[in-house]
């Protein structure tokens, strides 16, 4: 059996080999709080600079000076040219996702299209382009644009 003298000298050795270990750990413990810090310090530095980029951004971006409106989008046109690049007859809801619209006013530009001959609505309920607006899609052609001219004209007349 121990004596008395061996385990209180057995504890001792307990309680240094918990200190070296409690040290040990603060010291990585102190080393991961510098970094931690220094990653701190890093962020801080970067609000900063973003701080002060954000308030420059905010006073280009004020909504009561004039000329920073959201440009308005030409549904009709790009109705038709979703159409056109599907080439596939689609359904309003179809195409108001497609161009990021509401389905209803989807709706009420393809009525209005229809009525002008540009879209052609199947018995599907499935919108196609239409003729009218297969040269318009061209540009050129439904404007009577007089800068249009034809391949024969264009090479000097060689054709």
């Amino acid at each position: 059996m121990l004596t008395l003298t061996e385990k209180a000298r057995a504890y001792l050795d307990t309680l240094e080999a918990d200190r070296r270990a409690a040290l040990a750990l603060s010291e990585q413990k102190a080393e991961e709080a510098k970094l931690i810090k220094a990653r701190q310090e890093g962020f801080q530095a970067a609000m900063e600079m973003l701080d002060t980029a954000i308030s420059a951004g905010d006073a280009a971006s004020d909504p009561k000076e004039p000329g920073r409106r959201r440009v308005r989008r030409h549904i009709p046109q790009l109705i038709l040219r979703e159409l056109s690049f599907s080439g596939q007859a689609m359904t309003a809801t179809q195409i108001g996702k497609a161009i990021d619209y509401h389905p209803e006013q989807t709706e009420t530009a393809l009525r209005r299209m229809e009525e002008t001959g540009q879209v052609l609505r199947n018995a599907g309920d499935r919108w196609t382009i239409g003729t009218t607006a297969m040269s318009q899609l061209n540009g050129h052609a439904a404007t009577g644009d007089s800068k249009a001219r034809s391949t024969a004209d264009a090479v000097g007349g060689s054709i």
